[in-house]
């Protein structure tokens, strides 16, 4: 999920859009105002959203008519309604306005209505089905039964997969391999395979590959690393993510909800970094094949910008 895709004159017209949904509800806030001028800076241009002129969306529409960019102009709109936590009616009808004016029907309205009108559980529900969607069809997905049964400690597991991880604590210092094991071992976490393990590798082997912690914070970056380097719907994970640690939403069972915790720049940086990276890792990475290489050479390899490098550019 790419966010620099608009050229010069749809951006400034997309822009303005945004500055509409946020100002629905006659008030426009610091991280309003962050997201705005955040996406902006994505496509290398400075604005202050303060000076960004109302538009109708009829206007957008003609103005903006490529499908794709269309689509993602709406789920930005989307992620700034919920900037600053479960919206208003009139700012959800204001979204609901720019998408029909877009042609556009993305599933992430009936969230967000879902959402604005206090119905947390249908919303849960939704989200859960949308997120098993992308999960069920990534590379070598285990299936329903084999990622959840171990997960709750129920049946035995996969020793022989286990072993294979576990194998990983002798790769080289520095390595993929080493890096992934530490992360799991560090964490407390089962490893894929064991009662009680971690069966969705390419979301800790994102961890691993961005540098993201797993505390609330890091995880809803992670969440925005993961949306971007997602080519089939990575707008799922983001939107996953403000759910559960920004709007509250207990969408899966391993991690309670939070509030509060969309940092703009953090997110969007994280977003970015995302997708830099060359190969989509829920399809196309050979853990296994790489686990002896070094990891910051890989990081280069696949375009992830430095964790640090990025904070600074925030």
């Amino acid at each position: 999920m790419d966010l620099k895709v608009f050229p010069p004159r749809e951006l400034g017209a997309v822009l303005r859009a945004l500055r509409n949904v946020a100002s629905a509800n006659d008030r426009f806030t610091d991280a309003e105002r962050a997201l705005v001028e955040g996406v902006a800076r994505i496509h290398e241009l400075d604005v202050s959203a303060d000076m960004l002129e109302p538009i109708s969306f009829a206007e957008v529409a003609r103005v903006v008519q490529d499908p794709h960019r269309r689509k993602r102009a709406v789920q930005l709109a989307i992620v700034t309604a919920l900037i600053e936590g479960a919206p208003s009616q009139v700012t959800e009808r204001e979204v609901r306005k720019f998408a029909a004016a877009m042609g556009i029907d993305e599933q992430g309205l009936d969230v967000l209505y879902e959402v604005a009108h206090h119905r947390g559980l249908i919303a849960r529900a939704d989200m859960f089905r949308r997120v098993g969607r992308f999960i069920r069809n990534a590379k070598d997905f285990p299936g329903v039964l084999q990622l959840a049964l171990p997960m709750l400690g129920i049946g035995g597991g996969d020793p022989e997969l286990a072993a294979k991880y576990r194998a990983f604590e002798h790769c080289p210092q520095g390595s993929l391999g080493r890096a992934f094991y530490d992360h799991f071992f560090d964490n407390g976490f089962g490893f894929p395979g064991e009662v009680g393990g971690i069966g969705m590798v390419f979301h800790d082997l994102g961890h691993v590959l961005s540098g993201y912690g797993t505390d609330p914070q890091g995880e809803i970056q992670q969440a925005a690393f993961q949306a971007g380097f997602a080519r089939r719907d990575g707008f799922s994970f983001l939107l996953f993510g403000i759910l559960q640690f920004h709007v509250g939403l207990r969408i899966t069972p391993v991690a309670k909800g939070y509030t509060g915790l969309f940092d703009v720049p953090l997110v969007l940086t994280a977003l970015h970094r995302g997708a830099a990276c060359k190969v989509d890792l829920s399809e196309g990475f050979d853990l296994m094949g790489k686990r002896n290489e070094p990891l910051e050479q890989l990081r280069a390899e696949l375009g992830v910008p430095p964790l640090e490098t990025a904070r600074k550019a925030s």
